[in-house]
């Protein structure tokens, strides 16, 4: 009997995919543990292996169609079986099936959800259900969108984020600050004899990072506070780590490790830091979630390391690490790429003295870490070159004013040059 194939769910809230790129084609054989296609969702992008061998009968969905998930995509089978009654329209996936941690395979047909050509917009709350996936409620409260006035792509007509996001005017509810307004399109430099342009299609992740980057700025008032940090402790660290790491047993450090380890010890001692602007309350975490800037191939990722104020330095070094390394694979849990309390952004690395880092809303603040230079100190009645890491902080001042802002930084800066001392903390 042939085997339908539907696009997995990858995390409670998500609920469409974009079917990236298929590897395989129709009519060519398929072996278990082969990769079939690759999707992303609005966080991360992943590969899907064939649970099965086979040939690949029939493919539902085009390269850059939004899937909606627990959907068949694909049906794999023997040569000459029909494979009609699982298409969308005729088959889906079986509850049972629903599951974030593997690949999803549909076993049976079922009837099958509402097309979302056939999407209707979401009926008020008082004369019907109102279909909102918890994303697109979260981002329109954000935005000041009226769910109620948007029509749903979602399975069922149900409203999903993308949807919020692609909102005309006119639908922003009363009394509340609108979302974005769409800016006229920018002409790109004439083409002349000779020239020669690459055109590259924007990637789903990519749109989305460009719509949360200007929501970030427009939504928010952003502030930045720069210091710089005597970096002499953690270099020596650092150095002693790299020297005795197999003999200790422990992790790579870095100086990012460092750096991280110091601003979840500080962030204990202000919560205010700690903590996201949700509109009409501030909510402080006891806990700190660490999020931090990854680069991948499919563009930048904001993974979260959960509770890292229990976590030693060898803990957080680790747990930072594996996740980076399941950014660069595209194989990070969804669920993970959500959630933090405070974010950290690094391009030291890079040699980069001073930025600006952008608020990943709803935290308050972001902490940009910046390269190492020598700077000039007095010492013993003499100057001495020292090494300094930069510090650049932005805030939401909404949430929190310059002063409380400056003792954090001030603070953290104490921690880092005093990190010999923070170890024992």
């Amino acid at each position: 009997m042939p085997t339908p194939i539907a696009m997995p769910r990858q995390g409670q809230s998500v609920e469409l995919c974009v079917l990236f790129e298929w590897h395989k084609n129709v009519g060519e054989a398929v072996a278990t543990g082969e990769v079939l296609f690759s999707y992303e969702t609005d966080k991360a992008s992943f590969e899907f292996e064939s649970p099965v061998d086979g040939t690949l009968l029939a493919t539902f969905y085009e390269e850059g169609d939004d899937v909606p998930v627990l959907n068949n995509v694909a049906v794999i089978g023997d040569n000459g079986e029909d494979s009609a009654q699982f298409t969308p329209d005729n088959g889906a996936v079986p509850a049972a099936a629903e599951s974030a941690s593997a690949p999803i395979v549909a076993s049976t047909p079922a009837p099958a959800a509402a097309a979302p050509a056939a999407a209707t917009p979401a009926p008020l709350a008082t004369g019907g259900v109102l279909r909102v996936s918890p994303r697109a409620r979260q981002r329109a409260a954000q935005s000041g969108v009226n769910v109620a006035q948007i029509t749903g792509t979602g399975p069922q007509g149900r409203v999903i984020e993308r949807d919020v996001l692609a909102a005309p005017a006119g639908t922003t509810a009363p009394a509340v600050a609108s979302g974005p307004v769409a800016a006229a399109p920018i002409e790109a430099a004439p083409l002349l004899d000779g020239d020669e342009v690459k055109d590259t299609a924007l990637s789903n992740i990519r749109k989305i990072i460009a719509q949360r980057m200007v929501e970030s700025l427009q939504q928010a008032a952003q502030f930045t506070l720069t210091a710089s940090a005597d970096a002499t402790a953690i270099m020596a660290c650092r150095r002693i780590v790299k020297e005795r790491r197999e003999q200790l047993g422990i992790a790579d450090i870095n100086i990012n490790d460092l750096v991280a380890y110091a601003t979840v010890r500080t962030l204990i001692e202000h919560p205010y830091m700690n903590a996201c602007f949700l509109g009409d309350k501030i909510r402080e975490y006891e806990s700190v979630h660490l999020a931090f800037a990854a680069d991948s191939p499919r563009g930048l990722m904001v993974p979260v390391i959960r509770f890292a104020n229990d976590m030693s330095l060898n803990e957080l070094a680790a747990a930072g690490k594996e996740l980076a390394t399941q950014v660069r694979e595209g194989k990070v849990p969804p669920d993970l790429l959500s959630g933090g309390t405070f974010t950290l952004s690094n391009l030291g690395a890079f040699g980069v003295e001073s930025f600006t880092p952008v608020l990943n809303l709803p935290q308050v603040a972001i902490l940009g870490v910046n390269t190492i230079t020598q700077r000039p100190v007095a010492q013993d009645g003499e100057t001495v070159l020292r090494p300094h890491i930069g510090l650049s902080l932005t805030i939401d001042h909404r949430a929190v004013d310059g002063a409380p802002a400056a003792r954090f930084l001030q603070n953290l800066c104490g921690t880092i040059a005093n990190f010999d001392l923070t170890l024992l903390m």
